[in-house]
């Protein structure tokens, strides 16, 4: 999962790409990166950890004098880690860059392509070199590097033709950026405008400090090219597209403010809160939510369950990182501790519900609960906004082998006993969440809750992770 942005304009473009991924933040936090065109030349700049930190004070005149151009693309990275340990490195940190016939371009990718061994092998015979073994991103500028299609658009939808998986891309190539969006939609990609500028982003949130509008959503299987003037085509790429947008977008990744396939992400969040509650209702003396995905669920929950809601759990302001978005080898459980605090004056003695958007590994979980009965609650309940999340996924998400899922072979009354040792747990039924979305459920990728996906799994995904 990445945030991915894109921009046109007639006034150099680099300050809002800079905004965008901002608001984009939330979508990665490992990395950023930008690219700027004056319609010919290519400028880059990358940097590993967060937008504030990649445009500081001290050097965002510098960079942005270096970055000169009214054609950009922008990326923050959501890491993994690939096959055989490799982290990403710098050289894989994105935009990537290519070359189409002596001519560059860049690439910005949200999602995770599979079954790409044979693509590998067949560009390295064609003479590309990767720079990492692993990248999936990489294929796609290998095959557009690699192309004998004279015509940069033939040649990239002859590529994605080929693609297997879950993609949303911004392209940079000369004076145009191209938007595009895989088969099934998995991934959301977004149109916005301003006085001055066409925008691209995954999410709608993005659009809202560059001062620009919604305009709507890039369909799936659809290519869009913004030029100069504008929109200068779009049109479906792909056969019998269809959408599979991934639920999860709505349970924690989007911002509440973003809209995806015309539903509120924050409607989402609260039905989902209401509906918790009247499936699983508990008698207790408050609600408070785990800062701060929980947030919204637990307003629903409290106006269900007839109780009030308190502030009883805190997060340090100076700790802004997303627990479930850092590397597989950090210690989450610390960092749970170090994040969060419970305030002892409002919960002891009480009984306590707690709301959670998801449970994934259940590494915070337990954690949270612990530090409310040792801060004297008498009892604690767990609300979760989703179901149990009992598959893997290979559609860019980091959640790659069964084994690491909490749910995966648990029963809820095990996981709530033995795991996070709440007093009762109660998730969302998989009907409940799909009535919360708004959407049919043809229309939603339910696959880490079913088992089933709207693309075939690779052979032996489950074993290893994805790579962004």
């Amino acid at each position: 999962m990445c945030g991915i942005f894109g921009i046109v304009s007639n006034t150099d473009v680099v300050s809002k790409v800079s905004l965008g991924l901002y608001d984009l933040q939330h979508r990665g936090e490992q990395a950023v990166g930008v690219v700027t065109s004056d319609g010919q030349r290519l400028q880059h700049y990358k940097r590993e950890g967060l937008v504030i930190e990649a445009f500081g004070e001290e050097n965002r005149e510098e960079i942005f004098r270096e970055l000169l151009g009214r054609f950009g693309i922008g990326h923050t990275l959501y890491s993994t880690i690939g096959r055989g340990g490799e982290k990403k490195q710098p050289k894989t940190f994105q935009p990537l860059i290519g070359n189409f016939h002596g001519q560059p371009f860049a690439i910005g990718h949200n999602g995770n392509l599979i079954d790409i061994e044979e693509l590998r092998k067949e560009a390295e015979g064609k003479g590309y070199q990767f720079q990492s073994k692993v990248s999936d991103t990489e294929i796609i500028v290998a095959l557009l590097s690699t192309s004998s299609e004279k015509d940069f658009l033939e040649a990239l939808i002859k590529t994605l033709r080929r693609l297997k998986g879950s993609f949303a891309l911004t392209i940079l190539f000369k004076d145009k950026v191209f938007g595009v969006r895989s088969k099934y939609g998995v991934r959301p990609l977004c149109l916005g405008r301003d006085e001055s500028s066409f925008i691209l982003a995954s999410e709608s949130c993005a659009f809202y400090t560059l001062g620009a509008s919604f305009v709507r959503e890039i369909q799936p299987g659809e290519i869009i090219i913004l030029g100069k003037n504008g929109i200068e085509n779009s049109f479906i790429w792909a056969e019998n597209p269809q959408l599979r947008l991934c639920v999860f977008e709505y349970i924690y990744f989007a911002r509440p403010d973003s809209k995806l396939a015309n539903q509120s992400v924050y409607s989402y969040r609260e039905n989902a809160g209401r509906e918790v509650a009247a499936e699983h209702p508990v008698r207790a003396d408050m609600v408070c939510s785990v800062p701060e995905s929980g947030e919204i669920y637990n307003y629903s929950i409290a106006q269900a369950l007839g109780i009030p809601v308190r502030k009883a759990i805190f997060r340090s302001r100076y700790f802004t990182t997303k627990i479930f978005l850092t590397s597989r080898d950090t210690d989450r459980r610390a960092l749970v501790r170090k994040k969060l605090h419970v305030l002892r004056e409002v919960v002891h003695g009480k009984r306590v519900v707690i709301s959670e958007d998801s449970i994934v590994r259940a590494d915070t979980s337990p954690v949270i609960v612990a530090m409310l009965r040792e801060a004297g609650a008498s009892e604690v309940h767990l609300r979760v906004g989703s179901p149990p999340l009992r598959w893997p996924c290979f559609l860019g998400i980091d959640m790659a082998t069964r084994v690491e899922l909490a749910a995966a072979d648990l029963t809820v009354e095990e996981i709530g006993r033995k795991i996070i040792r709440t007093d009762s747990l109660g998730y969302l039924s998989l009907d409940g969440m799909i009535t919360a979305s708004g959407l049919p459920r043809k229309n939603l990728c339910l696959g880490c809750f079913t088992g089933e996906y709207p693309i075939e799994p690779p052979e032996n995904w489950n074993s290893k992770p994805p790579s962004c």
